[in-house]
């Protein structure tokens, strides 16, 4: 056998390269990635065209509340929705309309009819989508990948994601700097359509749904919250997650602010900022993904999360823009390890059948604990700048860190185990 047949076989039989075995799951991913570059231009443009519009801390928080209100309201429901339908059909019908919201922005941008009331609505629109499209495109990876392959599948897509996060930032950055906020809407539709079209090709391997006579929506709810709240290991993980995530990831909503106000960089720098986090979290992807296993990501999540919340206060305790690139960084590898190390002992854990409400709930942790979290640091930003409320979301970090130590052992062997 040559080298590169070599090299190509060891690839595909080790780390992030077995989940791409799977060609449903690989047609899945890069059409998914597609997706994420459009999302990443569009979120930094719509942040940097509210900051535009208002010089606005609060509005900045607001904007991504208004995403994240529905997530919060709708999730029981979402969770419940998907466990009972078929998920990949209802995914293709919420990318469609993912695409005709990302059209209709565009079009009131480019036209010079968008506001920050209209932005605000179109965020709000956007996460009654996301509220049924996050559960549902967070369980398709068990069902397109054996379980053996889990932790693979979900590093590659950590790593897309942060491939994104690292180049749609950056690009972004020089369209709005070049074009205006309305160019970047543009290119972002057409990112979110490959995926759209790609899910029509893709199969499922296997359905988790609970076959027989269902009960009521409410019992199905009702039935998933009780789920979570006596299961001793995932609630517990849960709340850290929530935790981390309102004090942690939500910095990155007040980037647009940052960038401007405190390092005096404007919209390239913005982009850079971001792009900084998503080099990071490329590193922490692939790490993870090529770690391979689930045992000790328990001790993982901890070790990062600490590490996230001391680049955090370093990031904020500094003018230096070269430095808080760095630090940056930092927090987008760590921050990418983190918070794929908790969903991989959560998809390890859960009964399948209990597979999209809880997914649901790990969804409300990580979008709208960072909405929340934007709202209260953006809110505090108004009085007090940025600088010193990022410094109190890290130390809240470590305070959450100290709190789990007493349970570590208990949490990691009922996570941890594979069988």
């Amino acid at each position: 056998m040559s080298l590169s047949g070599s090299l190509a076989t060891k690839f595909f039989e080790t780390g992030i390269g077995r989940s791409l075995r799977h060609p449903h799951y690989r047609l899945y991913s890069l059409t998914n990635f597609a997706s994420i570059m459009g999302i990443w231009q569009q979120r930094v443009a719509m942040g940097w065209l509210a900051w535009d519009l208002t010089h606005s801390g609060f509005w900045l928080g607001m904007l991504v509340t208004a995403e994240a209100v529905p997530l919060i309201l709708l999730v029981a429901v979402a969770g419940a929705v998907v466990d009972r339908v078929d998920r990949l059909k209802l995914l293709r019908v919420l990318q469609i309309t993912q695409v005709a919201l990302a059209a209709l922005l565009a079009a009131l941008t480019v036209a010079g009819m968008i506001n920050i009331y209209l932005l605000t609505l179109l965020s709000f629109c956007y996460g009654l989508v996301q509220s049924f499209h996050l559960p549902a495109r967070m369980t398709m990876a068990p069902n397109l990948v054996p379980k053996d392959d889990l932790t693979p599948a979900i590093g590659l897509n950590s790593a897309l994601f942060n491939i994104s996060r690292f180049f749609g930032p950056m690009i972004a950055g020089v369209v709005i700097a070049q074009f205006g906020a309305g160019a970047a809407f543009v290119t972002a539709v057409f990112g979110m359509l490959a995926f759209s079209i790609g899910l029509q090709f893709v199969e499922l391997n296997r359905h988790e749904q609970t076959g027989g006579k269902r009960k009521g929506l409410g019992s199905d709810i009702l039935e998933g919250v009780t789920y979570v709240l006596r299961h001793t290991s995932i609630g517990p993980l849960l709340l850290l997650i929530m935790v981390s995530a309102i004090f942690s990831r939500s910095f990155l909503e007040l980037f647009p602010g940052f960038a401007d106000e405190v390092f005096d960089q404007g919209a390239e720098g913005l982009g850079i900022l971001f792009s900084a986090v998503g080099g990071g979290g490329i590193v922490g992807a692939f790490w993870l993904a090529n770690y391979g296993k689930t045992e000790g990501l328990m001790k993982v999540s901890l070790v990062t999360l600490f590490i996230t919340a001391i680049a955090l206060i370093l990031f904020a305790s500094t003018t230096v823009f070269w430095f808080a690139l760095i630090c940056a960084a930092f927090a987008g590898l760590t921050m990418a390890i983190t918070a794929n190390a908790s969903q991989v002992l959560i998809q390890n854990t859960v009964d399948g059948a209990f597979r999209g409400r809880v997914l649901s709930l790990y969804g409300l942790t990580y979008r709208a604990g960072p909405s929340v979290g934007a709202l209260l640091l953006g809110s505090a930003s108004t009085l007090v700048g940025f600088q010193w409320p990022v410094i109190l979301g890290g130390a809240f970090c470590l305070f959450s860190i100290a709190l789990v130590i007493p349970g570590y052992k208990r949490l990691s062997s009922e996570l941890e185990k594979t069988a």
